[in-house]
């Protein structure tokens, strides 16, 4: 006799299987913390790469473009505002980064869970 209730639970974890279980890979894989750091070291990475890119661009601006005088420019100014843009770019890509990967590994994490709970559900009807 087929038993429609344990069908739709198979469904259920099908559609999950297909859908969702390779993109909550990671959360089988890492903890929490360590997924989270690994993410916020590639944002800080990206954004690192990002920062180099954008002053190449400015320092061609001003020293070709504007023809500004390499000898009578001030650079230690100039350092002072790399730095403190850099540090705040990376305070911010940090906690942007830490905050929506926690929340994207806290979902996975629960979805998973879920999933786990269906299985069990399937397995108590044989």
């Amino acid at each position: 006799m087929v038993n429609t209730e344990k069908i739709r639970l198979m469904a259920q974890a099908a559609a999950y299987e297909k859908k969702f279980l390779p993109r909550d890979a990671f959360a089988r894989r890492y903890y929490k913390e360590d997924y989270v750091d690994r993410e916020r070291l590639r944002a800080r990475i990206f954004a690192t790469l990002f920062f180099i890119l954008f002053w190449g661009y400015q320092a061609v601006k001003i020293f070709y473009i504007e023809g500004v005088n390499f000898l009578t420019y001030n650079y230690v100014g100039l350092m002072i505002r790399i730095i403190v843009e850099y540090v705040l770019l990376l305070v911010g890509v940090s906690l942007v980064a830490g905050l929506v990967h926690a929340l994207r590994f806290d979902k996975a994490k629960a979805r998973l869970d879920s999933y786990y709970d269906l299985l069990d559900q399937i397995d108590s009807y044989q």
